[in-house]
């Protein structure tokens, strides 16, 4: 098996249904796979994914275990390229994708922090209509508690 050296089968709870033994998959827990495929001919492997972004921990780790690999044998000659146009297109999308979530997040996080105001302050108002000694009407304060914290549970 190619990946071998480099993946040891001590690392993996299942069997591949590769039989050849040169493509090794990876599933993410968000369901993204990369898929790292070994040459049969020459000395080269080729990472594929239809994220872009899901690759960069595959690569990172694939480019260490040869490191390492390499070094114990002793070769200081190992070299690692990048053949065909940088993909800068997708990068620039994953930054800007990255952003617009982060953007985003925090709308989301200032909503949350108004509505939580909100939901304690109708708190404060129905405690204390409620430990008045003569009854008062709500005033359909209830309702707006309701309200109010379905808002932040859906937020």
């Amino acid at each position: 098996a190619v990946f071998f050296f480099l993946f040891p089968s001590a690392e993996f709870s299942a069997k591949t249904e590769d039989k050849d033994g040169n493509s090794l998959a990876f599933q993410f827990l968000s369901g993204a796979k990369v898929t790292v495929l070994a040459s049969k001919t020459s000395q080269r492997y080729r990472i594929q994914s239809d994220s872009f972004e899901d690759m960069w921990l595959v690569v990172k780790e694939l480019v260490q275990r040869f490191d390492q690999h390499f070094s114990k044998l002793g070769i200081k000659d190992f070299k690692k390229s990048f053949s065909g146009p940088m993909p800068l297109q997708e990068y620039f999308l994953s930054v800007d994708n990255h952003f617009q979530l982060r953007v985003s997040a925090q709308q989301y996080q200032d909503l949350l922090s108004e509505r939580a105001i909100q939901f304690r302050a109708i708190q404060r108002r129905l405690l204390t209509r409620f430990k008045d000694k003569t009854p008062a009407p709500l005033q359909n304060l209830d309702s707006l508690l309701d309200a109010t914290y379905n808002q932040v549970r859906d937020t």
